[in-house]
This record gives structure tokens, C-alpha cells and sequence, in this order.
């Protein structure tokens, strides 16, 4: 399998470095709510999911050094990532029903990979008045 190929989700970078706080599916959408500096909260929000996988960073050392903080946090992978891998078992037909579908990597402790017909939203909730 090729190596990662990545580029940073520009809307991420207004968060040089972050955390995982939450994570919750329904069904068709996946949300992620994160911590930033100083007490800075944002949830990102993954429409139209098709699948999404969590995995300890240590089991994704493909990635490590070129795509992590402070390099980025959500990037599109552009090849040799998960979609890639499934793509290669006969019966994983997702891609032929949603050609539009693309693979995100969330980078933290416990890394999230996400195949999603649209690219994720970055919404600003503020920060915590404590």
C-alpha cells in the first residue's frame, strides 16, 4: 500500500492544536466536538457519513511525523488512507454509489478516519466563560 498522501482541511487551521472531547453518530452524520486553546470550543460536523473508523495513533504510525500537530489536525487524505484500503476487497461497492466520497483524518490521541459524500463544517462555539 502507497504511504499517506494529505493535505490540511483549510478551515481547520484557525485551531493550531486541539482535543477530542466528544463524538456522536446518528446514523447519517458524525459530530466531533473539540477543545482548543484557552478554552475555545468547536464541533466539527461530517453530513452525509457512508462510515468513520477511531483508532489509537500508535496503530496509524503512517502518518507520524508529516501529518499531526502542530503540521495540522483534519486533513483530506488524498491516497493511501483507509478508502484506499477498503477499495481493494471485491464487495466494497460504496465509491460506485457515491462516487463523490472522500476519506477525512482527524489527528489526536485516538485518531478518526471518515468517509463522507461532503467535506466536514467547522462551527465556532465560543469560549468557555469560566
Amino acid at each position: 500500500m502507497k504511504p499517506p498522501k494529505c493535505k490540511v482541511f483549510p478551515p481547520s487551521v484557525r485551531y493550531l492544536e486541539k482535543v477530542i472531547r466528544s463524538l456522536q453518530y446518528d446514523g447519517e452524520t458524525l459530530v466531533i466536538d473539540i477543545q482548543g486553546q484557552e478554552f475555545s470550543f468547536a464541533r466539527v460536523i461530517f453530513r452525509k457519513v457512508i462510515g468513520f473508523r477511531v483508532l489509537d495513533e500508535r496503530d496509524l504510525c503512517e502518518f507520524w511525523n508529516t501529518y499531526s500537530e502542530p503540521t495540522g489536525w483534519l486533513y483530506e487524505v488524498e491516497e493511501g488512507g483507509w478508502l484506499e484500503l477498503e477499495s481493494k476487497r471485491e464487495l466494497f461497492n460504496s465509491p460506485v454509489f457515491c462516487p463523490e466520497l472522500k476519506e477525512y483524518f482527524l489527528v489526536d490521541d485516538k485518531c478518526v478516519s471518515v468517509l463522507s459524500a461532503e467535506p466536514p463544517e467547522i462551527l465556532d462555539l465560543g469560549i468557555d466563560p469560566k
